[in-house]
Parts: C-alpha cells; sequence; structure tokens
C-alpha cells in the first residue's frame, strides 16, 4: 500500500466528469427508493435524539430529577457520539453498511423503549451515553451505501436528501413528542417513538443489498451507476476489509486534519443553533417564549431549503465538467464565507425582526454545505474502501466542534457579557472553515 498525498490536484483529479456522465435510466429508479428508506431511518433518529428535551420538564417533576441532573442528563449524548465515530467508521468500512446500520436502528430503538421505564437519573444517564455509541454508525454507513450506489455527480444530490431530513427531525421531533406524551404520557411516547425507529429498520432491511447482488436492480440502472462512479478499477480491492493500521494511517494525511478542523468550526455553527437560538432570542431581542419558540423553527425551515440547493448545484457544477473534489470543496467553502458575513450582521442587528432575517439566512448558507460536506469524504479519496472512515472522522471533529458550542456560548455569554460577542465567535469560525475547505485543502487521498 502507497500513499501518494504530495500528487497534484490535478493528476489527481484526471478522470473527466464531464465526457463519463452517462444517460439517465428509464423507469423505476432504485437508487432513490434506497435513498428513501436512508432518509426514513435518520427521520428516527433524529426523533429519538430530540424526544428527551421535550420530555425533561415532566421527567422532573415526575421522578423529582433536579434541573443540574437533567442537564448532565441532556448532554451525555454528544460525547460519546463523538468518540464513537472513529471506530465504527472503521467498522462499516470492514464490514459494509447493511449490517453495521442494522445493528445501530436495533439498539437506538431499543434504548428508546428501554427508556420508557427508566426511574432514576442513573438509568437516564446511561441510556444516553447508549443512545450516542449506537447512532454513530448511521451516516458513515448511510454515506458508504450513497457511495455504492450513486454516480458521482448524483452524489450530493443523494447525500443531501437525508441531511435535510436531520432539519425535518428536528422540526418534527416536538410536536410528535408532544402529541405522545399528552395522551398517553412520557414513557409510552418513548416506547412508541422506539417502536418507530423498529419499523425504519425492517424498511432498511428489505430494501437494502449492494447494488451487483441486489434482485430489483435493472441492468441498465446497475450500467448507469458504475458508469458514473471513479472506482471501477478498483472493484476488487474494495472488497479488501480494511484493517486496524490501513485505518490509522489516515490520521497522518495533513488533507484529513484539514477536515477535521473545517468540520470543528462549521458544526459549531450548527450547535450554535441548536442550544442557543431561542434563549438569544428571549434575551438579547427581547422575543416572548411562546414566540420564541416559532421563530426557532423558520431557519431549520430554511436550513432543509439550503441542503438540498448545495448538493443540487454541486452536482451541476460536476455534470459542466468540474471535478467532484472541486465543486464538493467550493460549495462548502461558499456556504462558511457567506455564512460568516450573516452572522457578522446578526451581531449588530437593531431589531428582532432583522435578527431572525438574518440568522434565517445563515442557516440557509450553512446548510448549503451540509450534503457537499458528506460527499466530499468520497471525493478526497481514490479509492472507496475508507469512505465510511473519512466520513466519520470528520464528523468526530464536527460534534467536537458540536459540543464545544453550547458550553463556549455560555460562557461568553455569562462573563463577557451579552450574545454580540459570541455571535462573533461562531462567525469568526465559519470564516475558518471556509477557508480549511477552499483554501488549505488542496491534495486528494490515494490509498
Amino acid at each position: 500500500m502507497s500513499i501518494d498525498i504530495h500528487a497534484p490536484v490535478g493528476a489527481l483529479n484526471s478522470v473527466s466528469p464531464s465526457a463519463a456522465v452517462p444517460a439517465r435510466p428509464r423507469g423505476r429508479n432504485l437508487r432513490w427508493l434506497v435513498i428513501g428508506v436512508i432518509t426514513l431511518v435518520v427521520i428516527s433518529n433524529y426523533l429519538d435524539r430530540g424526544n428527551l428535551s421535550v420530555a425533561a420538564p415532566l421527567i422532573v417533576r415526575d421522578l423529582g430529577i433536579s434541573n443540574t441532573a437533567m442537564g448532565v442528563v441532556l448532554s451525555a449524548f454528544v460525547w460519546p457520539y463523538a468518540l464513537m465515530n472513529l471506530p465504527t467508521g472503521w467498522m462499516v468500512d470492514r464490514f459494509g453498511p447493511k449490517l453495521l446500520l442494522s445493528i445501530a436502528v436495533g439498539l437506538w430503538s431499543l434504548v428508546s423503549v428501554l427508556t420508557g421505564f427508566a426511574n432514576t437519573t442513573a438509568h437516564f444517564l446511561g441510556l444516553r451515553v447508549a443512545l450516542g455509541i449506537s447512532e454513530a454508525p448511521l451516516f458513515p454507513g448511510a454515506l458508504k451505501a450513497t457511495n455504492a450506489w450513486f454516480p458521482r455527480h448524483e452524489k450530493a444530490a443523494a447525500t443531501s436528501v437525508y441531511i435535510a431530513a436531520t432539519q425535518i427531525g428536528l422540526a418534527l421531533s416536538p410536536p410528535i413528542a408532544t402529541a405522545l406524551m399528552v395522551p398517553f404520557g412520557w414513557p409510552a411516547m418513548f416506547v412508541i417513538i422506539g417502536l418507530i425507529g423498529a419499523l425504519a429498520l425492517i424498511g432498511w432491511l428489505i430494501v437494502y443489498r449492494e447494488p451487483g447482488n441486489h434482485p430489483w436492480i435493472s441492468s441498465e440502472e446497475l450500467t448507469y451507476i458504475r458508469a458514473g462512479q471513479d472506482f471501477e478499477a478498483d472493484a476488487v480491492q474494495s472488497k479488501a476489509p480494511v484493517g486496524f493500521r490501513e485505518w490509522a494511517v489516515l490520521f497522518r494525511q495533513p488533507s484529513i486534519w484539514t477536515m477535521i478542523i473545517g468540520a470543528f468550526c462549521l458544526q459549531y455553527v450548527f450547535w450554535f443553533y441548536i442550544s442557543w437560538l431561542p434563549t438569544y432570542l428571549e434575551r438579547a431581542q427581547h422575543v416572548t417564549i411562546s414566540h420564541a419558540g416559532y421563530l426557532a423553527s423558520l431557519p431549520f425551515i430554511a436550513g432543509a431549503v439550503g441542503v438540498m440547493s448545495g448538493g443540487r448545484f454541486s452536482d451541476w457544477l460536476v455534470e459542466r465538467g468540474v471535478a467532484a473534489f472541486t465543486a464538493r470543496r467550493a460549495v462548502v467553502s461558499a456556504g462558511g464565507l457567506l455564512t460568516a458575513a450573516t452572522m457578522l450582521a446578526t451581531a449588530f442587528s437593531a431589531n428582532a425582526t432583522m435578527a431572525i432575517t438574518l440568522l434565517t439566512l445563515g442557516m440557509f448558507t450553512y446548510s448549503l454545505s451540509s450534503g457537499c460536506y458528506w460527499a466530499l469524504a468520497t471525493d478526497v479519496l481514490e479509492t472507496p474502501r475508507f469512505v465510511a472512515s473519512v466520513g466519520s472522522i470528520q464528523n468526530f471533529g464536527g460534534f467536537l466542534g458540536g459540543a464545544c458550542a453550547p458550553i463556549v456560548t455560555g460562557m461568553i455569554v455569562d462573563y463577557v457579557g451579552g450574545f454580540e460577542v459570541a455571535i462573533l465567535v461562531t462567525g469568526g469560525l465559519a470564516l475558518v472553515s471556509s477557508v480549511m475547505y477552499g483554501v488549505v485543502l488542496r491534495r486528494r487521498v490515494a490509498l
């Protein structure tokens, strides 16, 4: 095995995308059914992630758990999820997405059901840690499946569908959980949402196979998929299991560290929105609690549109001859740059209307990068063997940023005063992500 990290970008992008784009097959397109099932899995996943925060006030009241203890429980998901991204990416590359995602969906659905029977802080804490561990294979597995089922010029658009589902899941989780809690109580809500995950698992088990082994795929669609991929020459090598030592070599590559740093900065922005947006509107812009909850949903609606738009635009560039590696980097970098500009303007916004307009625009521009952020993990490599590993390593960096955003923002607000500086820091990190992906990340990795 040799790794050439010094080869020029042009040499590593010698495949002519425009020449390799075949005509789309007619009739049934099984690859989009695969994406549909992955999307349902992602939505069920985000229902599981968000249900505890919705039920927290009732749990605190019914079980006498302190607010401090509940805060610890709510944060217990993030760190095991971030850390488990590293080994689970390698495991997806070694054992395949079918097995790893099946285990993951089954486990996180079981955790949700068991949460309905929890009655102590220790129970909730242990189950949230288990949830973080069980959910870690989701996006590496989805990325590996997408890479197998889609040609290069559709890859970002396909990825954007289930990444947009994360925004939809964030929007759906509170009303669905509330609608279940009101008539049935919070324990039953956890059980029912866990059963929804089990239904998604059944769909995944029925639908997913590798393209070459799927009984439902037409020869025309299989030809279309393979003709639009860069890895035909490595088909035999891609089947070989990924050894741990091979995986560890990834951390010696400057491009991988560039992506880790860029992801840290990019995901910091997203978690600022998730953790502090309603509080910012309430405290800094003097919006009532009821209005803050409604207004805080607007950025995520815009974000879902942004994810789809960024993925489509990136694939449009590839179809017109731009190398996939370049097209993904360009969109991620542009999204970070535009987000930095909107956050800077938000810090100095004069009223609540201007602030929510700018924050909604900022989530749209941030989300332009989301699908391409994941697709880039497939395009930075010259072989598909390490796709899930690179995706999970990048996501590890992203979730470190996500873990830091709530804490750092709170400290800045407490000790510096006000949200202006916290928003400027968030915008500054968006700018750093733009530089890392657009300027520093210049070379692909050949394994």
